[in-house]
């Protein structure tokens, strides 16, 4: 049999890993948009930061080869700072942390640097000028480290000493800041709040360190679908001079609908669709967010692949205690430098705990290394959405392989259903598998020899099972002829 083949041959997939690095009291760790928690230093190792507490910061490091440094990561400072981004200077290999503070009744901005890579002696930096907050860092070749901040409603260009208008956003911290590794060029983008211009996402970018700019671009203006409203600004990661964009749109309105888009710099059109994303609209998923938000995106290292990861709520599991919906997170890929997607896929398995605030270190190699957020009440303390609880800060290792290849508007003949007949959700999964059709009939599940393990029969609303198989690959298909192919659909189980 044909599909048996692509069973023997996956027989060889690695296994999602993850490792708790810390733990954290603060639910929410971002306003805005994906910033840089997490950097894969391809040389030296895997550096993490994170908000532990009101005013309280810790960083952990993992050098190539070894475990986490401390059990539970290591604090930042000693006086009360807030945590904007981090990055890494890959010449040194020491990383920089943006922050700001309250000093005398007047907001402040700094940074701490690293005595050395993974040593956890952070030395603070105050910067010149008042009034700055909300301070985010990137780090491009030969050690140039650049920041972004607001000052009143306005994005600044700032370094230690200098500063530069880039334009008006509005009090909400929708701004990020990405540098590309190999050359002197750095890309600002920014949602705007401001009533007159409400939803609009901004590019400015300069190709020699800050020396000279190109002219702001809207780019919201451009999206080829009625989503054009931008709430939690863009992501990004430079391949040397071409920038590639990530960013979550809605309608304005109804914060349930929303759609994730990928933006590509010198491509024409420069628009490509990732996900779109439909909850009822009965579900309450929360401030600050939409039904699929705050997606990050990694680069193959000397490749050209790209890859996206992203938080997304799931309307059938939702907290007791606050009535909102939980979150999962999700991954997909590209293996032609965007021209299109694949279909994606869930990482996490739904349970009593939302996983917000995935972060994925911009460097890809054979593994999407990511981090999140493990809330044990969803919503946010900090808003008064129910009570506050120490989550685990977690370390999400996923081998690409894992990833669909192909696209998501083609999907591959004897591989995956028919379009529109979407009988199983790929995940990742924990203890079981889910079919979410009524109408799919009895399926088999084989493992990655071949061998037939269970066949499962229909269920009135939805069928979980693979309970009691062991942790690897699966494949499930129908058991029968009709409206679904006949090639099985891989799903990974991780314990």
């Amino acid at each position: 049999m044909p599909w048996l083949s692509l069973l023997l041959a996956a027989g060889a997939l690695g296994q999602p890993l993850v490792d708790t690095v810390g733990h954290t009291d603060r639910d929410r760790q971002v306003y805005g948009p994906a910033v840089r928690y997490i950097v894969n230093d391809p040389l030296r190792g895997v550096h993490i930061v994170w908000k532990a507490g009101p005013g309280s910061i810790r960083y952990n490091f993992r050098a190539r080869g070894e475990g986490w440094r401390w059990n539970d990561g290591i604090p930042v400072n000693r006086y009360p700072r807030n945590l904007g981004s981090m990055d890494v200077d890959f010449e040194s290999g020491t990383p920089t942390i943006g922050v700001d503070f309250v000093s005398r009744g007047e907001h402040r901005i700094a940074y701490f640097r690293d005595t050395a890579p993974g040593a956890g002696s952070f030395v603070e930096t105050a910067m010149d000028f008042g009034g700055y907050q909300h301070n985010i860092v990137a780090a491009s070749d030969q050690g140039r480290v650049r920041f972004a901040a607001l000052l009143g409603d306005s994005v600044y260009y700032r370094t230690t000493h200098s500063y530069r208008l880039l334009g008006t956003a509005g009090a909400f911290p929708g701004h990020n800041v990405f540098a590309s590794r190999q050359v002197g060029r750095f890309g600002y983008a920014w949602a705007t709040s401001t009533p007159d211009s409400a939803g609009a996402l901004v590019l400015a970018e300069t190709p020699n360190n800050g020396s000279q700019w190109y002219a702001n671009v809207i780019l919201t203006d451009s999206v080829p679908s009625p989503y054009r409203c931008c709430l939690l600004g863009a992501s990004g990661v430079y391949d040397s001079t071409k920038l590639e964009l990530v960013t979550c749109l809605y309608d304005g309105v109804d914060r349930s609908r929303s759609e994730l888009w990928h933006y590509a710099k010198y491509d024409s059109p420069p628009w490509y669709l990732i996900q779109h994303v439909e909850l009822p609209r009965s579900v309450d998923i929360g401030t600050e967010a939409l039904a699929a938000c705050r997606p990050s995106i990694g680069r193959e290292a000397g490749g050209r692949a790209l890859f996206v990861v992203w938080e997304q709520f799931d309307p059938e599991n939702v907290d007791p205690v606050t009535e909102l919906a939980r979150a999962d997170i999700w991954a997909c890929r590209t293996l032609d430098r965007c021209q299109r997607w694949s279909r994606p896929v869930r990482l996490t398995t739904p349970d009593e705990t939302s996983k917000r605030f995935p972060c994925l270190a911009d460097v890809v190699d054979d593994t999407l290394r990511i981090v999140y957020f493990a809330d044990r009440v969803a919503g946010f303390s900090e808003a008064g959405q129910g009570p506050s609880t120490s989550n685990p800060v977690v370390y999400l290792r996923v081998p690409v392989d894992i990833l669909f290849p192909g696209s998501a508007c083609e999907l591959p003949p004897g591989v995956l259903p028919d379009p529109g007949t979407p009988w199983v959700t790929p995940t990742i999964s924990a203890t079981t598998f889910t079919l979410r059709s009524p109408r799919a009939g009895p399926v088999e599940v084989y493992d990655a020899s071949g061998r037939l393990r269970s066949i499962v029969p229909p269920g009135d609303e939805r069928s979980v099972f693979g309970a009691g198989l062991a942790p690897g690959a699966y494949f499930i298909r129908p058991a029968s002829a009709g409206p679904l192919r006949q090639g099985p659909v891989r799903i990974i189980k991780l314990r």
